[in-house]
């Protein structure tokens, strides 16, 4: 759904093609990959909205955005805590393994213990995962299929992961 004359200018057409390709995407991301400033985003936004063309879903501290059409609301709660490194870091662990134990999943994203339990609380809350509590504490993904398919979405986050490792590894190589 586009209004006539909304996407005439130049931001404002830059500022909606980056919510369509990274959907719950919020504005400080926005603000250093389009290189606007905060209030020229914030006014772009507001038309964007009021056209209808843009959904803002507020999440703790952020507001993410979304393109109005092509995404239910348990779709983008999902891909917001996709959007997040720990999370999607958890999310993909537990996606490769199947089931993980906690202990296992500490040490592979490497989280503190009551990090982990933060993230795991608000990911079972959320619907995304079942945590099975006996002798060990065991996770896995409530619906595999849903979460895989909705990386796609947030594929260029997870490219930068992967880049951003390969830097640090480097980074202690040369150090030596």
């Amino acid at each position: 759904m586009v209004v006539d004359g909304t996407l005439d200018l130049e931001n404002r057409r830059r500022i909606y093609e980056m919510i369509r390709s990274r959907p719950g995407t919020y504005l400080r991301e926005m603000e250093r990959e389009l290189g606007l400033q905060v209030g020229t985003l914030s006014y772009h936004l507001g038309i964007l909205t009021e056209a209808g063309m843009v959904r803002a879903e507020p999440e703790g501290n952020h507001v993410r955005y979304f393109p109005s059409e092509g995404f239910i609301l348990n779709d983008r709660r999902t891909l917001a805590y996709l959007r997040s490194r720990t999370t999607r870091a958890i999310l993909m662990h537990i996606l490769d393994q199947g089931t993980v134990s906690f202990q296992g999943l500490m040490a592979l994203v490497k989280v503190s213990k009551s990090t982990m339990s933060y993230h795991l609380k608000r990911l079972a809350s959320a619907g995304l995962i079942k945590v099975s509590k006996g002798e060990e504490t065991m996770v896995s993904a409530a619906d595999p299929v849903r979460l895989t398919n909705l990386l796609v979405w947030v594929r260029e986050d997870v490219e930068r992961d992967a880049a951003d490792a390969l830097i640090d590894v480097w980074n202690r190589l040369t150090e030596r």
